[in-house]
């Protein structure tokens, strides 16, 4: 498995997983600070099942994996200046860059949730903390 972004461990944070924000009680997962146009890797063989642009997140892919711990996964990608098309992709595969679109942003970043199974946004305790996650085996990791 690898870090979503390079340099994972040093990057500013903006509103973090579980965090009260301007418009919700709970955020979902965490944004990542980071310059528009930084690129997106696929931490595990995954498939992009989804990409649309939606007034909150801008321009967002769904992402499904397998991971031996969680099982199924969907990882969001938010806020991205461009995606890749639907399709297969292994790890360490540019998934996207980032960006700032959707209406919830206020400068280039991009926000990262995980799901078990499918999003379900009503159900906080389906969503996994993406900095502890991505910590499980830091000795396996890449950049």
């Amino acid at each position: 498995m690898r870090y979503p972004l390079k340099n994972w461990k040093r990057l500013k944070r903006g509103y973090s997983f579980g965090a009260k924000t301007f418009y919700s009680d709970f955020h979902l997962g965490t944004d990542y600070l980071v310059p528009d146009g930084t690129p997106v890797f696929a931490p595990l063989k995954c498939e992009i099942v989804k990409v649309g642009n939606f007034p909150e997140g801008g321009n967002t892919i769904h992402v499904k994996m397998m991971e031996k711990e969680y099982g199924l996964l969907v990882m969001r990608l938010m806020h991205l200046s461009k995606v890749f098309p639907l399709g297969k992709y292994k790890a360490g595969e540019i998934l996207g860059r980032t960006g700032n679109t959707g209406s919830l942003t206020r400068g280039p970043h991009l926000h990262i949730d995980l799901s078990r199974g499918k999003v379900k946004t009503g159900v906080c305790k389906n969503f996994i903390d993406p900095d502890k996650f991505f910590s499980l085996r830091p000795s396996r990791r890449r950049n």
